[in-house]
């Protein structure tokens, strides 16, 4: 084998390369780091990673869980949108997620915006559900408005206010909207006319609206009292001797003429019945109405014995009409208040009281056409109480007309007859017969010289068997002690 031997020289060498290595090898390191491998032309291409589906949902997988729906701040379960609403009636519903003890406050509106009803209470709790029962003024019949608030949340429901009819006695029937919540009706005996010192002073058996709780004497009459009469004319009459007679027949007749004319202003007192011995000081918001079979004149007054000022509260709404037929008088009389006068005598300012006492008819004249000029400033409202008279519906079957069957014990009163409490003059007198009225007879006293008897329209007294003409065998009556 041949060896080559080392010179000096080659020595050296050596060691100049191996100092070159060590400074250059971490130049080549930094760089490697930084830029990467670098292709070459006889390096292999990049293969591409292949694209995994989609993962799919199995068919028995429960489907995603829907995102939870807020519950609604409020939700009105009753009364239904657009259903007629009874008086009181129920409010109830639901309420979401609130803050603790927050109020729920509710408003009943008709639509010429007057409140009917308006309340509140707290939640105290929710989600909660409430119900409360809730009492409203009657308006007219017709759609209303009703609002449920809580929070920044407001719920407007559309309603209606039903027609409040009353059906009284038999023959008689009427609206009470925005008047009254119930009516009813009494048969008020008659009383015996007394020409002295009241002209007309007496009245026939006749029927008498009262409304809700309202208390009325039956021996005494006030226009200045709200109610409604129906009174049977024949029966008036018959009340009536000779001048009387005359001068009521005239009455009527010039009332009946009015109600053809129809003028707009009055010249002298309307007829009111029944007589009350008043003077009418004012004539106000002059306007003529008709009811189902009838017709009249309706118009605001201040009904006194005395002059006198006037104040918001002394004012009556009166109604006076006839049936078309001739058989009814109708009578309405309901106490009106207004905004536009002083509440008490002492608050009427000087001017007003100095043009009293100078001119009374100038300043009747001028407060008659302050109301006339300002119909929306009386309460109950002038188209409420023309709603009740319009309403109005009286048929065949109501008191004077009314007959007695013929299979029935009847007898006939012979003149203008007394019916009392008891069978003889010293009980008091209830009530009047008018010739020829018609009776059924229900009991006698034992010597059969008074007779129970009972009218038409439902009353029950005492009379005389010598004023009463009957066919019917007495001694089959059966015997009644008072």
């Amino acid at each position: 084998m041949l060896v080559r031997a080392w010179t000096p020289e080659a020595t050296r060498f050596g060691c100049f390369i191996r100092r070159l290595a060590q400074a250059l090898f971490p130049l080549a390191l930094s760089c490697a780091v930084a830029c990467g491998p670098t292709a070459t032309a006889t390096s292999p291409p990049a293969t591409a990673r292949p694209t995994q589906p989609l993962p799919t949902l199995s068919p028995t997988a429960p489907p995603p869980a829907p995102t939870p729906t807020p519950l609604p701040v409020i939700v009105i379960t009753a009364p239904l949108p657009d259903a007629p609403l009874p008086n009181p009636f129920t409010l109830a519903g639901q309420v979401g997620r609130l803050p603790a003890d927050s109020a729920l406050r509710y408003r009943l509106r008709s639509l010429d915006g007057e409140d009917l009803a308006d309340g509140q209470w707290i939640i105290p709790e929710s989600p909660a559900t409430f119900s409360t029962t809730v009492s409203y003024t009657m308006a007219l019949p017709g759609p209303a408005e009703l609002e449920v608030h809580i929070a920044d949340t407001t719920i407007r429901q559309p309603v209606r206010i039903p027609a409040l009819t009353v059906h009284l006695l038999s023959g008689l029937r009427l609206t009470i909207n925005g008047l009254a919540s119930k009516a009813r009706a009494e048969i008020v005996p008659g009383r015996p006319h007394v020409r002295s010192p009241l002209e007309w002073n007496g009245w026939p058996e006749h029927v008498r609206v009262m409304f809700d709780d309202d208390i009325l004497p039956s021996d005494n009459f006030d226009p200045r009292q709200r109610q409604l009469l129906v009174l049977p004319l024949a029966s008036y009459r018959a009340l009536f001797r000779s001048a009387d007679a005359e001068a009521f027949d005239a009455a009527l007749r010039d009332f009946q003429a009015l109600l053809t004319a129809q003028p707009a202003r009055f010249e002298q007192d309307i007829l009111l019945l029944p007589a009350s011995g008043l003077s009418q000081a004012i004539w106000a918001q002059v306007r003529y109405l008709s009811f189902e079979g009838g017709r009249g004149v309706r118009f605001v007054t201040h009904l006194t014995t005395e002059l006198g000022l006037l104040t918001a509260g002394s004012l009556t709404y009166t109604f006076q009409g006839l049936t078309e037929d001739g058989r009814y008088y109708i009578a309405a009389y309901f106490p009106i208040t207004t905004t536009l006068l002083p509440s008490k005598p002492a608050e009427v300012d000087k001017p007003t009281r100095d043009l009293f006492r100078r001119d009374y008819r100038a300043y009747a004249e001028g407060i008659a056409q302050q109301l006339d000029a300002h119909p929306e400033s009386f309460t109950p409202a002038l188209r409420v109480l023309d709603g009740l008279i319009a309403s109005l519906a009286i048929t065949d079957e109501l008191l004077g007309a009314q007959t007695v069957p013929s299979d029935v014990p009847a007898g006939e009163a012979k003149t203008l007859l007394n019916m009392r409490a008891g069978p003889g003059t010293r009980f008091r007198i209830i009530g009047q017969l008018a010739p020829g009225q018609r009776v059924e007879l229900l009991a006698r006293d034992a010597a059969a010289s008074w007779l129970r008897v009972r009218t038409p329209g439902g009353m029950v007294g005492w009379v005389s068997r010598a004023y009463v003409d009957t066919p019917f065998d007495l001694e089959l009556l059966p015997v009644q002690q008072p």
